[in-house]
């Protein structure tokens, strides 16, 4: 997201970006160098700065629990927006708006529906953030390697960032689309009079009821469906991040100083790019993981276009964008405040 948005935004989408928002570069040690080199990832650039060991991994790990906890921020104020979405993207016949949707959900299954599915993005959070941060790491570190010879201080340029993102979104989908698979299933899942008449109970019980009915290749159904959203949406989303970062910079300062109120327009303007640059993959995702027949993405496509014009292919797209700016504001308030209070703790 923080790809994958998100991808919160996707939940999915945006925790990958965590670690470039801490108030000091990210700093990682040479793989193959005996002395201490570093990689500013603003920049793209290597130094000759020595870091301590000990210093660099006391960061991560203050960026590791940071981020946890501000996506978990992020997925819980976002979540009723994504649920929403899906039962609009999902529903036959005629589409509803968003708001009739929310009344009539609030009213005929409680409030705490607003909530079904939460704890599959919950508990694949750690390994999706693993995944993207990773990636977009090696990524920036590959391309600061092609750098080497220009101005050590220059901003690394827009395009390594867009192809930095679309290498994480690739890598992201095998951890994110069966989290998807579940969180959609539990989703549009209506109450039932009785709980025996409930076809799934909670997130373990649609895990193991997939892969007893489907098998493990069910549990990937959507995967074509999800890459077309996550790679193109990644490269969106860090083109425009990035770009916004720089222009929201004033004169005199650096990207990674920014004030919390512009990072969470930034957020909130990469976040809109990542859903609109290829939205229609996500309501056909939507529709294949919650089919009871299989289909391809293009069938998929083709089905909902030739049965409900354009306006099908942009289903739920309003709330998604809603969605933007209070879950990146709920994002990045709470990672500063986290960080904060980490080095505050750590200082004393």
């Amino acid at each position: 997201g923080v790809h994958h948005a998100a991808h919160m935004m996707q939940v999915v989408e945006v925790l990958h970006l965590l670690h470039l928002l801490g108030p000091e570069p990210i700093v990682l040690r040479h793989p193959q160098k005996s002395c201490k080199h570093s990689i500013n990832y603003y920049s793209g650039k290597e130094s000759k700065e020595s870091t301590p060991g000990s210093s660099s991994a006391l960061e991560g790990a203050k960026d590791t629990i940071a981020g946890l906890v501000a996506g978990a921020a992020c997925l819980f104020t976002g979540h009723p927006f994504d649920t929403i979405k899906v039962r609009i993207q999902t529903q036959s016949g005629a589409p509803e708006s968003a708001l009739q949707c929310f009344s009539k959900l609030v009213k005929n299954e409680g409030p705490l529906a607003l909530y079904k599915g939460v704890t599959s993005p919950l508990v694949g959070m750690m390994f999706e953030t693993a995944v993207l941060f990773v990636a977009y790491g090696q990524m920036k570190l590959l391309f600061s390697h092609i750098n080497k010879g220009r101005d050590p201080n220059a901003l690394q340029p827009i395009w390594q960032c867009s192809l930095s993102g679309a290498g994480a979104g690739l890598a992201v989908c095998g951890v994110l689309t069966p989290v998807e698979l579940i969180k959609c299933r539990l989703q549009i899942q209506k109450e039932a009079t009785s709980a025996a008449s409930t076809k799934y109970k909670g997130s373990l019980h649609c895990l193991t009821s997939i892969l007893r009915e489907e098998g493990v290749r069910g549990l990937f159904r959507g995967l074509t469906a999800t890459a077309a959203r996550e790679i193109p949406g990644n490269m969106a989303f860090f083109a425009v991040y990035e770009s916004s970062k720089r222009a929201l910079t004033p004169e005199g300062f650096t990207p990674d100083k920014l004030p919390l109120h512009r990072l969470i327009l930034a957020g909130g303007l990469g976040g809109v790019a990542y859903w609109s640059v290829f939205y229609p993959a996500d309501v056909a995702k939507s529709r294949i993981q919650t089919s009871n027949t299989s289909t391809t993405l293009l069938k998929c496509l083709r089905n909902i276009y030739a049965t409900e014009g354009l306006r099908g292919l942009y289903r739920g797209y309003f709330i998604t964008i809603a969605r933007a700016f209070p879950a990146n504001a709920a994002m990045f308030s709470t990672y500063e405040f986290v960080y904060r209070s980490l080095s505050s703790i750590h200082s004393k």
